[in-house]
């Protein structure tokens, strides 16, 4: 019998065997692997991870769900009660990859956290929402702050989608399971800076929303969009990773010229 949900911790079983199997395949866990779970929750995924010979920490946030954990897999994982959000010291090993059916009500933050923060995992195979998994994937003219964050720390995948039936509770969303292949770390965060701007009013143009930033005028931005090849009234949501990447050279140029 499964325990009752909560809805304060994001809680919704994950029981279909098939989705779990599918999940382990596209983690390609090898045998002896490190491999981190967020909110192991029942144990199901957990399970599945054990049987395929993977190294399993698992930190739970559900006190109450700790001791049936312990009970079901004794030593055969590394357990922590904790906020996997905050306790860098609670991840395993490097390298290691971070497999889970996560809360959705974390998702954005997990995933900024897991890219950005040492020590990082090689590869995120997450359940997240369907939505979110097109905004983690998207392309241009569908691109979105997400969208490049994700994108700019790592190649990101969709594997397949999972109906809400495969879930205890039913949710009222469907589901999807992403790859994140992380990057090495470079210069993403002057990035990300730039596209936050880019993104900071849908309302406008992407030269209004750049001409913002210090140093710049609209009509200088319109002339970077126009030698990158676009419309000078393009939006942010039609630019690449790339394309941010550009910009981003051509404003510290700028910056670095008037210092």
């Amino acid at each position: 019998m499964l325990p009752r949900a909560k809805k304060t911790f994001g809680q919704n079983w994950l029981v279909d065997e098939t989705v779990v199997r599918k999940m382990i395949e596209g983690a390609e866990i090898q045998v002896g692997e490190e491999v981190l779970e967020v909110g192991p929750g029942t144990g199901v995924l957990t399970q599945a991870l054990v049987d395929a010979g993977a190294k399993v920490t698992a930190i739970e946030a559900d006190k109450t769900l700790i001791d049936g954990l312990q009970e079901r897999f004794h030593d055969q994982i590394t357990l922590y009660l904790g906020n996997a959000l905050s306790g860098s010291g609670m991840r395993p090993a490097v390298p290691y990859k971070l497999v889970a059916n996560i809360p959705y009500n974390i998702t954005s933050e997990l995933i900024q956290t897991f890219l950005t923060t040492e020590p990082r995992p090689v590869s995120l195979i997450l359940m997240v929402q369907k939505e979110v998994a097109d905004r983690i994937t998207a392309k241009p003219p569908e691109m979105s702050l997400l969208s490049v964050v994700c994108q700019a720390y790592a190649e990101c995948k969709k594997l397949f989608t999972v109906p809400a039936g495969a879930f205890r509770p039913i949710p009222k969303v469907q589901s999807a399971v992403v790859r994140l292949d992380l990057f090495p770390m470079g210069d993403q965060e002057s990035v990300i800076q730039i596209a936050k701007q880019g993104f900071s009013s849908k309302r406008k143009q992407l030269h209004k929303n750049l001409s913002s930033l210090r140093g710049l005028d609209s009509e200088q931005v319109k002339m970077w969009l126009t030698d990158l090849g676009f419309d000078p009234r393009a939006r942010a949501e039609t630019l690449t990773v790339d394309d941010w990447k550009q910009l981003t050279h051509k404003y510290k140029q700028l910056i670095a010229q008037n210092t």
